[in-house]
């Protein structure tokens, strides 16, 4: 083989090495490209299902009481058992255009089966107490220092008139808790009852009503 042969034996090896590297390059890129846009994508996708779920957080306002300003503070006082916790709804002034707050809210109602009127005797043998807070569907709206309920939870409570604007006018007839969680004790089967911080024995605490 003569030497022009050889030589352009080797200038068609090079030019297809340099062919090679350039596609293999251009392949690279476009790899990069596409990495770098589906993570954000993917980023967009869970932002979105993110924005599917509201979650509200209130902070009630009521100032500390004492025995005395329960019970006067008032309208009925009753012993009486859980029966039933409804379905949350939401208040009337609800919007998802609007941030939860005190006048945009999920409220939950509370059946109870009265025992004992304490306070304002009634012959009705149930009454619905309403705390804001509860979810529905993805929203979930927390008040903080509402009291809990469960069924079958026996308790005595401070009760008076709803004057919230997002809740009072809707029905069923109901009452809130005075003072938010200080008008809900827990009546124990040891003679206790209990709340958010005191614990006394259910004698003394009915003793602070009859006064």
């Amino acid at each position: 083989m003569n030497k022009n042969a050889k030589y352009g034996i080797l200038l068609v090896g090079v030019v297809s090495l340099i062919m090679f590297s350039a596609l293999t390059l251009s392949n690279l890129q476009d790899n990069t490209k596409l990495a770098n846009i589906l993570p954000q994508d993917n980023t967009k996708l869970v932002n979105n299902e993110k924005n599917t779920t509201s979650v509200g957080v209130g902070s009630g306002s009521s100032e500390k009481l004492n025995d005395k300003e329960l019970v006067n503070g008032s309208d009925i006082i009753l012993i009486g058992t859980v029966k039933e916790i409804l379905s949350s709804k939401y208040g009337n002034r609800f919007s998802k255009d609007i941030d939860f707050g005190p006048d945009h809210v999920i409220y939950t109602d509370i059946v109870i089966s009265v025992d004992e009127y304490l306070k304002n005797p009634s012959s009705s043998k149930e009454v619905i107490v309403r705390v804001a807070g509860g979810t529905i569907g993805n929203d979930t709206f927390i008040m903080e220092d509402e009291p809990s309920f469960k069924t079958e939870e026996k308790v005595l409570l401070y009760l008076t008139k709803d004057t919230s604007d997002a809740t009072r006018d809707i029905g069923p007839d109901h009452l809130v808790v005075t003072g938010l969680s200080q008008g809900k004790f827990t009546l124990t089967d040891d003679g206790k009852a209990v709340r958010p911080g005191k614990t006394v024995s259910k004698d003394e605490l009915l003793s602070t009503i009859k006064e």
